[in-house]
């Protein structure tokens, strides 16, 4: 216990006072802020309805989470590979499932962090939207879920695969494929192939429940079915992290 308490003491390091973990926080600061001056400075965005620029925020701040646990995962066991610095994790009494369970700890803390960080831009964006607190207590819910999926999967592949730039790139493959529907039209989403997308992708859940609730206006009732996907892909997920790392190799 106190190894583990050790290890996610140092991904907290790496987070919050490591240069690599600030930027991260830094970049997405950044990105909020512009895309919040868009919202209330441009002419055509201004006009937009709050609710339609609130949930516009939360998919940015959504896509901004998962890249978040992309890189951070990915950097959990290939990037200890690439500094040289795996095989004293290995020698530490602790498992593999151990160290992914620090690594995990520590996604999960910078997405606190990055979801605290979002709530001042949705208030600037939309404080007179009567659907703001449900728009920030589902985004909380998603965004866990979300980070939980792409984090545990990123953590597996980086324990199978040796370099930080292979799992980087599938990682980023498959959440470029996860956030088409940010890409698609509304038009296309409607489409056989869209709405089947749409059905089985936890990104376009994600986003679907946060758009029934902050446009729709609609209750739990109607976002069951999509978090329930969402938890399937969660425990699937875990399940493969665990097995990646029964044994991990240098």
């Amino acid at each position: 216990m106190k190894t583990l308490i050790a290890l996610a003491k140092k991904e907290l390091f790496e987070d919050f006072l490591a240069a690599r973990g600030a930027f991260l926080l830094l970049v997405a600061s950044v990105v909020l802020s512009a895309f919040s001056l868009l919202l209330v400075s441009d002419t055509e965005l201004s006009l937009l309805d709050h609710a339609q620029a609130v949930y516009f925020m939360t998919a940015i701040i959504l896509a901004l989470a998962s890249l978040m646990a992309i890189v951070r995962g990915s950097d959990g066991f290939a990037g200890e590979r690439d500094r040289e610095t795996l095989e004293v994790l290995l020698l530490a009494p602790v498992t593999g499932h151990g160290v992914a369970a620090a690594k995990l700890v520590g996604i999960l803390l910078s997405w606190l962090v990055l979801f605290a960080l979002s709530v001042p831009y949705l208030w600037a964006v939309g404080s007179t939207e009567q659907n703001l607190w449900y728009a920030i207590g589902y985004l909380s819910i998603t965004g866990t879920l979300l980070v939980l999926i792409f984090g545990c999967l990123a953590l597996a592949l980086s324990a199978k695969m040796k370099t930080f730039k292979g799992v980087m790139s599938i990682g980023l493959t498959l959440l470029l494929f996860s956030a088409s529907p940010v890409l698609l039209g509304p038009s296309l989403r409607q489409s056989t192939v869209g709405q089947m997308i749409d059905f089985v992708n936890p990104f376009a859940d994600a986003l679907n429940t946060l758009d029934s609730v902050v446009i729709d206006g609609q209750g739990i009732a109607f976002q069951l079915l999509r978090l329930s996907i969402m938890i399937i892909y969660l425990v699937s997920v875990v399940w493969f992290l665990r097995t990646a790392t029964n044994k991990v190799e240098l």
